[in-house]
């Protein structure tokens, strides 16, 4: 069974760089910067607010089986770029559930059910993250502090 989770947040470091950045809470919240790829590491952190439910819908792909498995995996065999996905989702009791994985770009990543949770949040937080996007590139010179 899944618990009641009211936030969730997801990183992946790719050679001590962040390339995507989730913050997905209940109350609608959104922070995102990134989309995973090594040269989305200078995209703007977008916050704000969304009434889609995207947090619901993340919860919604989530294996059940991984809240009895929290911790550190580390794959001793590292090749290429060391990245490193972490995955914390807070419950609303105030419980934490938290998950590192370390590895090499050119071996093998997380797990399965940790790979999907980190696919499924750039996915479902895609379109707001867009609209953001080009909302910010849409702001005219005066308004750069906006």
């Amino acid at each position: 069974m899944i618990p009641q989770i009211d936030k969730a947040l997801i990183t992946l470091e790719v050679a001590e760089k962040t390339t995507v950045f989730i913050l997905l809470s209940r109350d609608g919240t959104i922070h995102r910067k990134g989309n995973g790829s090594i040269d989305s590491t200078s995209t703007p952190l977008m916050r704000g607010v969304s009434q889609d439910g995207e947090l619901d819908a993340l919860m919604m792909t989530v294996h059940p089986g991984i809240f009895g498995l929290t911790g550190l995996i580390k794959n001793e065999e590292r090749f290429g770029n060391e990245c490193v996905l972490s995955i914390i989702f807070h419950g609303t009791k105030g419980e934490e559930y938290l998950y590192r994985v370390i590895y090499g770009d050119q071996s093998e990543g997380p797990p399965q059910e940790l790979a999907e949770i980190l696919l499924n949040a750039v996915k479902i937080t895609e379109p707001w993250y867009q609209e953001q996007l080009n909302a910010e590139n849409g702001k005219k010179w005066w308004q750069f502090w906006k």
